[in-house]
């Protein structure tokens, strides 16, 4: 792209160049209104390929969903095999695992946040004390 910008710009100018040099006899190499036509040439493909640019923006950011916060996250994908995978789906901090397969989307499991730790570590500093402790809760 950035190839045929180039091409663009500077395709008017090898043009301007080359009439002026077919009238050499006649005007000088670079007058002042062969120059302004050059420059008022230039804004306007510069502006239509900033609006074409805007609108191509625009509506790629409509098909991906927009730029902001997006209420449905995708967490992780695994494929499983050709045209069939499972995505795991964060809506509103919960979770789904659905499947996903040639022309269908199923639900596998709702996937509820799993509650704090309530094993609380020893407050001492004793490898004894702590391993007796880990023993008699029946933690390995």
């Amino acid at each position: 792209m950035l190839l045929s910008l180039r091409l663009l710009l500077i395709a008017p100018l090898l043009v301007c160049l080359s009439v002026q040099t077919a009238m050499a006899g006649t005007e000088p190499l670079f007058s002042l209104s062969a120059s302004l036509r050059l420059f008022w040439g230039l804004l306007i493909v510069l502006g239509v390929l900033l609006i074409v640019y805007a609108l191509v923006k625009k509506k790629l950011s409509f098909l991906s969903g927009g730029s902001g916060k997006s209420v449905i996250t995708i967490v992780e994908m695994r494929h499983l095999m050709p045209k069939k995978s499972v995505c795991l789906i964060k809506v509103r901090d919960q979770e789904f695992l659905i499947g996903l397969g040639n022309d269908q989307i199923n639900l596998i499991a709702a996937i509820h946040p799993a509650p704090p730790d309530t094993i609380k570590p020893p407050d001492t500093n004793d490898f004894a004390t702590a391993l007796t402790v880990a023993a008699s809760t029946g933690n390995p």
